[in-house]
């Protein structure tokens, strides 16, 4: 029988014969415990494993687009805005929040996907052109983001092989301008008071997002080739050090898909793997389990134990819309506007294949804020609470599309921010996964120990029927609080101390899960 291939304990400094083989007997004995837990599967009983996998590295968002349109809203609702993503009382509480360094939008038709450079001229720089993006980077600062990084979906047209700021590629040549260009904007912004951790010099790097018919593109973009991968990051790593940015990590890749990512990574990771502090990734064809295990092994394996960063995703709908309703159906990327649950726990799908499946220490979404809901809410007020696929699913919280003409200037928030506010404000940075054994066939069920002591244990009902749920905890301490979503709360606090629910005597944690809901239990 096929064992099902999931992600290993730790990483591989070398993708050989033995790692695999040790990778094989580590799964091979997670699919015995399971097995051992199959009576127990109906009920939700799961177990903990003694053995711990990785540490978690961020949870956050990306800043790409949206502050262009909301830099016209009121100044009341960007301070919203901020709050509901980077405070940790009200809010998300991000760990991470990645800021576009804008290429100016030479070549691209969308407006809206035009950001501002910072670039005028070799050594010569107006770092206040992208004002509307740089609130939201001081707002991330302020509120005390603990990871701020710095990507580029393409340099200022004067570095790129065809003079826009998409359709061309980065050339060798201009690698060292390339590179004195990122560390001038990471001083500029620690010079008042922001200091970015990571920088991310090439974004999606097999795509220039250049039409075939020669109109405007979509979007910003730069390829760069896999030969110009593996030294860029030498040549960005002694430019940071020459400014005295030892401190500012390197990201790389950041490419689209994971069948692009794995023929590609042997021609770049083995060379670049000493200059970069994380592989990153992204995932816009939802790849099928065994691959993205792959891609967690090979890129561990290949880049000498770095980390995999899962640093984009978004728009995913089911694949087959006969289960567009199920929150366990397979996924693809299209249009689709889910606010609801489902929806939520979809993206809940994608968060617990990041971190159990691939073994991600780090997880971004794509991106906070989205005028894509697919309707008029001037039509319709109950539109934004509505599925429709007509919009995307790209989005937390969402904005009215019409807002230049309605002087609408609600936010709109859905399911998804919820349930994505139960990993941000319970997983923090240095908290470490345990696989979790026995769960029923619709929950999903993630387990991490907290650096200041201390358990989370998540889980997602993905039956629209209530179900019961049983852990079986050593040494996790008692059942502190608990805080759920369902389709009928947003984001409630439940209790957890009563004798029926909370048996440490028993070593045994019990409760009840609604319907689609996702419950978050902190033990203390």
């Amino acid at each position: 029988m096929r064992l099902p291939f999931s992600q290993p304990y730790g990483a591989s400094p070398v993708l050989d014969q033995f790692s695999i083989l040790a990778d094989t007997c580590r799964l091979a004995c997670r699919y015995l415990a399971m097995c051992c837990k199959d009576s127990e599967e109906k009920t939700g009983w799961v177990t903990i494993s003694p053995i711990s996998a990785q540490t978690i590295n961020g949870i956050g968002v990306s800043g790409a687009w949206w502050p262009l349109d909301l830099q016209h809203f009121p100044l009341s609702q960007r301070d919203l805005v901020a709050e509901l993503l980077f405070s940790k009382e009200t809010g998300l509480g991000l760990s991470s929040y990645r800021y576009n360094i804008g290429g100016g939008g030479k070549g691209v038709g969308n407006p809206s996907r035009c950001p501002p450079t910072p670039y005028l001229g070799p050594g010569l720089y107006n770092f206040t052109a992208d004002t509307a993006s740089n609130f939201f980077l001081v707002a991330a600062a302020e509120y005390g983001v603990e990871q701020l990084t710095a990507f580029v979906n393409s340099a200022p047209p004067d570095l790129t092989s065809n003079g826009d700021a998409c359709g061309g590629m980065m050339t060798k040549e201009n690698v060292p301008a390339y590179a004195q260009y990122l560390a001038d904007v990471m001083n500029y912004w620690e010079s008042v008071g922001v200091r970015f951790k990571f920088v991310s010099p090439m974004n999606e790097p097999d795509n220039n997002f250049a039409n075939l018919d020669g109109s405007p593109c979509r979007q910003e973009g730069m390829a760069v080739m896999p030969a110009l991968r593996a030294s860029m990051p030498s040549v960005l790593r002694k430019t940071l050090d020459a400014n005295r940015l030892e401190h500012v990590g390197i990201l790389a890749d950041e490419t689209s898909t994971v069948p692009e990512f794995l023929p590609e990574i042997p021609l770049w990771l083995p060379q670049a793997k000493n200059h970069i502090a994380a592989v990153a990734h992204h995932d816009y064809l939802f790849a099928d389990d065994r691959s993205s295990a792959m891609m967690g092994v090979e890129g561990r394996g290949l880049s000498g134990g770095k980390e995999m960063w899962f640093t984009e995703i978004c728009c995913f709908k089911a694949a087959d819309d006969d289960r567009a309703g199920d929150p366990l159906a397979t996924l693809a990327y299209g249009q689709t506007y889910d606010p609801s649950m489902v929806g939520a726990l979809q993206l809940g799908v994608v968060l617990y294949k990041s971190f159990v499946v691939v073994g991600d220490a780090h997880f971004d979404w794509w991106t906070a804020v989205s005028k894509a809901m697919g309707c008029n809410p001037q039509n319709n007020t109950a539109c934004p609470y509505e599925t429709n696929r007509h919009g995307y699913n790209d989005g937390l919280l969402y904005y009215d599309p019409t807002f230049n003409k309605s002087h609408n200037y609600d936010i709109y928030v859905t399911k998804r921010f919820f349930l994505l506010k139960h990993f941000s404000r319970f997983i923090p940075i240095g908290a470490v996964r345990y696989d979790v054994f026995g769960s029923a066939p619709k929950q999903r069920v993630l387990a991490f120990r907290r650096p200041e002591a201390g358990w989370t244990v998540i889980v997602m009902n993905m039956s629209k029927e209530e179900s019961p749920f049983e852990i079986e905890y050593v040494d996790m301490g008692t059942a502190s609080e608990a805080w759920r979503t369902t389709e009928e709360h947003d984001w409630i606090q439940i209790s957890v101390r009563g004798k029926d629910k909370n048996k440490p005597d028993e070593g045994r944690f019990k409760m009840t899960l609604p319907a689609l809901s996702i419950t978050t239990v902190l033990f203390d």
